[in-house]
Parts: C-alpha cells; sequence; structure tokens
C-alpha cells in the first residue's frame, strides 16, 4: 500500500488548454478514492497522470515516499484496470494473467501461486485456461481486475472499468469490488462519470468540475452538504431541485409563493430541495402543479412545477396524488446558494420554526 499525494497539479495542452487547474489531494493508505465529474472534467486526465501515461504539466506527484513524474509507469508500482478490459486476445486467462510477472522475471512457482490465489478470490479458476473470446462481458472484467491484482502493487488505478457493462451486471460488480477492496485493502483510484457508482464505492469522493476539485469528503457529507450548486446538482438521482428563489424579511419566496420562514439571508438565492425532503398533500389552489408521475415500485416520483420552476417530489406510494398540492418543507431540509458564484449559504436557516405550507 501507499499514499498518493497531488501537489498542484496541472495538465496543460499545446495551444494553452488547461485540463486539469493545479489539483492538491491527498490519498491514505487503503483509501478508496473516486474522481468523479461529468465529461471533459479532467478525471480520466488525472488517474492517467498519476498511472504515467500523461506527463504532468506543473506540480509533484508522490506515490509513497517517491516523487513520480519522471517515472515509468512500469516502475511506478501501480496496476491500472481499462475500461475495455485490455486482454491480450491471442493469450488464455492463465497466460494473460501470468504475463506481467513472467517480464518481471518472478520464479515460476511465485507465478503458479499469485494467478492461483488471484483465481479463487476472483472466482475465475474455471476460466484460466480459456481465450477471452469465451467470456462474457464481467467475466473478463474479473480477469481484467486479476491481472492488476497478481501484480500485487502498492495502488490501483481504475479507469470506468465498469462503463461496457449492462445495468444489472454493473450493479452486480460494484459489490465484487467493495468486497475486493475490503478483503485487498490496497490504496485505489476509481473514476466514473456515475454519480451512483460514485456514492456505493467510494470512502472519499472528489468531484470535479472544469479541471478543478470542486469537494471532497465522504460521499454521504457531500450529499446531505453540497459546498455549490455543481455538487448538488451532480450528486443524487434523480438530482436535487434548484429553484431562482428570493428572501425578504426572513421569508423564501419562489416567485409569489412562500416556502419557509426563518432564513437569515436576504435578495435573491438558489434555494435546493432533496427530492426526498420535500413533502406534498392534495390540495385545490396549492403552489404545486403536478404534470405527470413515475412509478418506480417501492415510491413514486411526482414531476410538476412551482411558479414556472420544474420540481420533483419522492411521493410514497400510499400517498394521495391531486393535480394540485401544497408543499411542506423542513427547515433542515433546505440549501441556499449564492446567484453569483453559486457556493452555498452557510447557517441559512437561523431558527426552526413549523414546516410552511406553500399554497400558492
Amino acid at each position: 500500500m501507499a499514499q498518493i499525494t497531488l501537489s498542484g497539479v496541472k495538465k496543460i495542452y499545446p495551444g494553452g488548454v488547461e485540463a486539469v487547474k493545479g489539483v492538491d489531494l491527498e490519498i491514505a493508505e487503503g483509501e478508496f478514492v473516486v474522481f468523479v465529474g461529468p465529461s471533459g472534467c479532467g478525471k480520466s486526465t488525472l488517474l492517467r497522470m498519476i498511472a504515467g501515461l500523461e506527463t504532468v504539466s506543473q506540480g509533484e506527484i508522490r506515490i509513497g515516499d517517491r516523487v513520480v513524474n519522471n517515472v515509468e509507469p512500469a516502475d511506478r508500482d501501480i496496476a491500472m484496470v481499462f475500461q475495455n478490459y485490455a486482454l491480450y486476445p491471442h493469450m488464455s486467462v492463465r497466460q494473460n494473467l501470468s504475463y506481467g510477472l513472467k517480464n518481471r522475471k518472478m520464479p515460476k512457482e511465485e507465478i503458479t501461486r499469485r494467478i492461483d490465489d488471484t483465481a479463487r478470490i476472483l472466482q475465475i479458476t474455471d476460466y484460466l485456461d480459456r481465450k477471452p473470446r469465451a467470456l462474457s462481458g464481467g467475466q473478463r472484467q474479473r480477469v481484467a481486475m486479476g491481472r492488476a491484482i497478481v501484480r500485487d502493487p502498492a495502488a490501483f488505478l481504475f479507469d470506468e472499468p465498469l462503463s461496457n457493462l449492462d445495468a444489472k451486471l454493473r450493479l452486480h460488480m460494484r459489490g465484487e469490488i467493495k468486497h475486493l477492496h475490503r478483503r485487498l485493502a490496497t490504496t485505489s483510484v476509481y473514476v466514473t462519470h456515475d454519480q451512483l457508482e460514485a456514492m456505493t464505492l467510494a470512502d472519499k469522493l472528489v468531484v470535479l468540475n472544469g479541471g478543478r476539485i470542486e469537494q471532497v469528503g465522504k460521499p454521504l457529507d457531500l450529499y446531505r452538504r453540497p459546498a455549490s450548486v455543481f455538487v448538488a446538482g451532480f450528486l443524487g438521482a434523480p438530482a436535487m431541485n434548484l429553484l431562482d428563489a428570493h428572501v425578504d424579511g426572513g421569508a423564501l419566496h419562489v416567485g409569489d409563493v412562500q416556502i419557509l420562514q426563518g432564513v437569515a439571508a436576504q435578495g435573491p438565492v438558489i434555494a435546493g430541495l432533496r427530492p426526498e425532503d420535500v413533502h406534498a398533500r392534495v390540495q385545490p389552489g396549492g403552489a404545486f402543479r403536478l404534470e405527470f408521475v413515475e412509478e418506480l415500485g417501492g415510491m413514486r416520483l411526482l414531476h410538476g412545477s412551482v411558479e414556472g420552476q420544474r420540481l420533483i417530489i419522492q411521493s410514497p406510494l400510499q400517498a394521495e396524488v391531486g393535480p394540485e398540492m401544497a408543499l411542506q418543507i423542513a427547515p433542515e431540509a433546505l440549501h441556499l446558494f449564492n446567484v453569483a458564484d453559486g457556493m452555498r449559504i452557510t447557517n441559512a436557516v437561523r431558527q426552526a420554526p413549523e414546516a410552511a405550507d406553500a399554497t400558492g
């Protein structure tokens, strides 16, 4: 295991395009860290710089006690798992697993021991003599992970390893990766654009936006207390409702509708509400205008609007639904953000009054 430290890391391409804009991050030994963000945010570039597949334009990367900026990928003591598996098609599974070990002149007995142990951990013993084309997508991904595990590296790097799998298999493999990390406890850095994957796998979540770190922390901490509009809107399925609002005399309004009292802010704000934190009851003339319902088996999502702004409510199955509904919002469920920079307004609720009824 090894600690990975990034200090002022930048990636600047020809023409002055900054893909990564000065990242400082410490990844502890044995930690599972997930880089998440939309396409083009710099997460894969950052991972490839740690791996040595991209040069570092500015800053410093340390793996353990070594600065590795100018160290070849093969000498960094890391193992990478790619989304396209990167298996040798003409080799058997056993040969794929042993290839890197043979190149390192490892004794045959040790190679055999490592392959057998890894195959047992990943439950691929029965596939060792098959070629990759004879395996399913999930089996190939296990082999790709096995090739990383047999090396016993200081760190694992995962570049969107599940993106080629169907939804059911992706869910299963998430569990497998989580279980594997608990067993091996190797420092791991994982890149994904799938925020559900990020939330379920990470010990520490790094949300990237435009080449910069937007927020770092435990997944639930980021979900419950997002630092910015970007994080609030990115994490969650469905995402947080973000409404243009204003505060006047301690009361939060969306358009002409009063949503909540006791708010310690003034003027225009962005109000954030998680769908599960908004409660609604049928009431003629209510502020919420229902447009359609998504039935999801264990719950339903009510899609509608308040004063012309989109709002999604997560509703219990037994709750009555109508075309016009009054809203109830607990003060602690409210997130407020600055209009100018999108950053969180702290201590927004100055007291804990009864949840307001928004009737329109």
